[in-house]
């Protein structure tokens, strides 16, 4: 006669760094032989956790990207605004549409942070700080690396470098905040119900 013995922890539900994209393991009942007098221990338990290492690697791909891109955007909308209001008051809808994408796209690089934290901390120190730091110590070989960089368009840089001081700071403090905004959050286990 076997008999079966069901797992009683409840550690999984009471996990508070759970991350919602992770599924509940799978558990497995060891079986009990009468005949034997032994314990046949159970197979390990594949455990599916839904993304798993995958969130964080695809988290930081996406924030990555995301800033490069933002950071093209504003360089190629910053360039052409200046030229345009130079010329005239209003800069062309094309540049208002390419300095909206930058936005949200910096915006996307901080919603990876609901896949993984990872992302956009990572991309916040890599490509926020790092470059504020090479800004505010040494402003002149940062320009003389954004003139080596190929002509995508005319000036490619140039926007890059005459808001320098102000984008790295924002974009560093929006995506590092958001790596780091629910570290600190409480958690509040549901109530449990004995009947």
């Amino acid at each position: 006669m076997a008999t079966e013995q069901t797992a009683t922890s409840d550690s999984w539900a009471d996990d508070a760094e759970r991350h919602p994209l992770d599924d509940e393991p799978t558990r497995t009942t060891p079986v009990v032989r009468d005949d034997a007098d032994a314990t046949e221990p159970a197979s390990p338990a594949r455990r599916r956790r839904g993304l798993g290492g995958n969130r964080h690697l695809s988290s930081i791909v996406l924030a990555f990207l995301a800033v490069v891109a933002g950071y093209g955007c504003v360089d190629y909308g910053y360039n052409r605004a200046m030229q345009a209001v130079g010329e005239s008051a209003q800069p062309p809808q094309r540049v208002l549409i390419v300095l909206g994408a930058a936005a949200g796209l910096f915006f996307l690089a901080a919603l990876t942070g609901r896949i993984s934290a990872l992302g956009p901390l990572l991309a916040g120190l890599v490509l926020g700080v790092g470059p504020l730091v090479w800004v505010m110590l040494d402003f002149a070989s940062f320009v003389d690396r954004l003139n080596d960089l190929p002509e995508f368009w005319d000036n490619t840089g140039f926007g890059l470098y005459a808001v320098a001081y102000a984008l790295f700071p924002a974009v560093a403090g929006l995506l590092v905040g958001t790596a780091v905004a629910g570290r600190w959050r409480r958690h509040h286990p549901a109530p449990t119900t004995t009947v």
